[in-house]
């Protein structure tokens, strides 16, 4: 597997990045294209995809400063979910000792259960931290999120840390920002 930042300069790779990012997660959980092509200007941001030759396995976008890391899309090829490409993906993002944090939706029903259990299979804590999260579209709202983080429960000082970081970077790529 391999993991390439792609642009759209490079169309057919792009265009299968863009297909997989648009169909795994809601819209009103997804920042628009043209808030996505702005933040791929911002050096904090990493638009990656794992691949094997020309056919796309997953993409994870994430988002690095300092000592962290913020997973803040993580997707499989649905042809390809339930072969242990998400864990191998989050196996990588681990190796450069980063305190890596992420999101999920609060425990509402069966999906949201078992995306708990991946990541808690993965090692990642549950912290007793909420967050509310801006939403990426004028027409939707905030959402209460579940943080997760590793390799240890972060602390409150660098939840803070997290936070800031979100409202003064990550937001800046929301519609109308």
């Amino acid at each position: 597997m391999e993991f390439l930042r792609i642009t759209p300069s490079d169309e057919t790779r792009w265009n299968k990045v863009w297909e997989l990012y648009e169909s795994s997660f809601p819209s009103a959980e997804k920042r628009r294209y043209e808030d996505h092509l702005r933040a791929l200007d911002n050096p904090h941001f990493f638009p990656m995809s794992a691949w094997e030759n020309d056919d796309i396995i997953g993409i994870v976008f994430y988002w690095e400063w300092s000592d962290y890391r913020y997973i803040e899309y993580l997707a499989v090829n649905l042809n390809l979910r339930g072969q242990s490409f998400g864990s191998q993906i989050l196996n990588q993002l681990r190796k450069e000792g980063h305190t890596i944090i992420l999101e999920i939706d609060p425990l509402v029903n069966e999906i949201s259960v078992r995306r708990l259990q991946f990541y808690e299979r993965a090692k990642f804590s549950l912290t007793p931290y909420r967050y509310l999260h801006l939403p990426y579209r004028l027409n939707s709202n905030t959402q209460e999120l579940l943080i997760l983080s590793y390799p240890k429960q972060i602390s409150k000082e660098e939840y803070n840390d997290f936070t800031n970081f979100m409202d003064s970077t990550v937001a800046m790529y929301c519609e109308g920002k």
